[in-house]
């Protein structure tokens, strides 16, 4: 294992069978479907995936977990239904897959989720801090509710499936959980300027909407985490 990777990225490893059975179900491989795995680590998840007619592709950028794939799963390297690829994923150009799944490092959850946005692909399975999904998924108007849910919000359907506990992990983690899915959707508005008109808006979260920005609407009054994301999109178009 690469210590200082774990320590950097706030990595742990998934060592519970069952909970990667269940992941791997939530994904529901079927036959000659392209996936994407995040981080495959010692291929907990990677074992469960190669029992389905499938391309699996997998991106790792730790050489040890390379080195041990590659010899776990020559038969499939040889096969070609198995493609590993020694990098770091948020330096990769975005591709297209049908489904991606990954037990993704707690520290740059966040870089990981969006850059996934960008790929192509029909729907997600990913293990994050439980924390990190309760803000994806937060509700206007409560403290978990930011400029995370509204942006990744806009490019998707975002749902907790299952909460997992630290004791399923090793080293055990001070948090539990979550396993999510994410289902791409259609948007139309540049999300690069959107997210500048967010960063404005989430930096003053409490101050009412026309003290931060030249808007007078029917919003004025209202507080940017109290809007749902139409509603801010509405603000955005009229400011």
């Amino acid at each position: 294992m690469n210590d200082n990777f774990s320590k950097k990225y706030g990595q742990v490893f998934l060592k519970d069978h069952n909970i990667a059975l269940k992941e791997v179900s939530f994904l529901s491989p079927e036959d000659n479907e392209c996936i994407l795995e995040i981080g495959p680590g010692h291929g907990i998840l990677t074992e469960q995936l190669l029992k389905y007619n499938i391309n699996l592709t997998v991106v790792e950028p730790d050489h040890r977990f390379v080195d041990q794939l590659n010899q776990s799963y020559s038969n499939f390297i040889k096969s070609g239904k198995l493609k590993i690829i020694k990098a770091d994923f948020l330096k990769l150009a975005p591709g297209k897959y049908d489904k991606i799944i990954g037990n993704i490092p707690y520290q740059i959850s966040s870089k990981i989720v969006f850059k996934i946005l960008d790929y192509d692909f029909k729907m997600a399975i990913l293990m994050v801090q439980k924390e990190f999904a309760q803000r994806l998924v937060a509700s206007p108007g409560t403290p978990d509710y930011s400029r995370l849910t509204v942006n990744s919000g806009i490019r998707s359907q975002i749902k907790i499936l299952y909460n997992v506990s630290r004791n399923s992990f090793y080293p055990v983690p001070k948090v539990d959980s979550s396993i999510i899915l994410i289902e791409k959707r259609e948007y139309n508005i540049d999300i690069k300027k959107f997210d500048l008109f967010l960063i404005k808006l989430f930096s003053m979260r409490r101050k009412k909407i026309s003290s931060i920005i030249d808007y007078h609407g029917i919003y004025s009054d209202k507080r940017p985490y109290e809007l749902t994301i139409d509603q801010l999109i509405e603000v955005y178009s009229q400011s």
